[in-house]
């Protein structure tokens, strides 16, 4: 019987091992049984509207243009359906660049068209999932990453464009700010095939200050 996940990145990085330490203390909660905070659960459209709010701005102003276009939606319900109910000029009204709302909108016709069938991304390999992932206008590498780990639950995803990942691998490994994204790669290396994991680690210690108070 094989390593689960958490044994194994323990043993392949002793700075993840203190993370995943830190992060079980921090959360009162036993490192075996942790279970790190995603957006599992939630449908396929709306974390994919979620993620494309969330590009290249902060958590915390994600967390508000996505909750005033919560509120705009009938029955706070985001579908495809609702969406194209609004303009563009609507949805931009929750605070979302003209960019981001015409994204969102030709997304929600490619699903309510049927050219963008949500249970198939679930049945295809990942390498396919990814390429009509990021087919999609608005759809980068990174929304297509964080879609992958979270809807399509696949555990070895490495997000390299998510500014909150590099910092995390630079201040663990007293990196300088300026360290080529190549160096991050080959680190992340060690952690495979469990990169998602380690990466949700990562974010849950930037969360919870790790970083300040080590």
């Amino acid at each position: 019987m094989g390593m689960n996940p958490l044994e194994f990145l323990r043993n392949q990085d002793e700075l993840l091992s203190d993370i995943i330490d830190y992060v079980a203390k921090i959360e009162n909660l036993e490192p075996s049984l942790i279970q790190v905070e995603d957006y599992e659960g939630k449908n396929d459209f709306p974390a994919l509207v979620r993620s494309i709010v969330g590009q290249q701005i902060s958590t915390s102003g994600a967390k508000a243009i996505y909750s005033r276009l919560l509120s705009l939606m009938p029955n706070e319900i985001i579908s495809a359906q609702n969406i194209l109910s609004f303009s563009i000029e609507e949805l931009k009204s929750c605070g979302l660049s003209y960019g981001k709302s015409s994204y969102i909108y030709q997304i929600a016709e490619q699903v309510e068209d049927g050219n963008l069938d949500f249970k198939l991304l679930h049945q295809i390999s990942e390498e396919d999932a990814r390429t009509k992932l990021e087919s999609l206008k608005g759809v980068g590498k990174w929304t297509a990453d964080i879609f992958l780990m979270f809807q399509l639950n696949k555990p070895d995803v490495f997000p390299i464009g998510d500014a909150g990942v590099k910092s995390a691998i630079k201040k663990m490994y007293q990196l300088p700010k300026d360290t080529d994204d190549q160096v991050l790669i080959d680190i992340a290396e060690k952690w495979r095939p469990h990169r998602s994991l380690a990466t949700k680690y990562l974010w849950r210690a930037l969360d919870n200050n790790y970083f300040k108070n080590n």
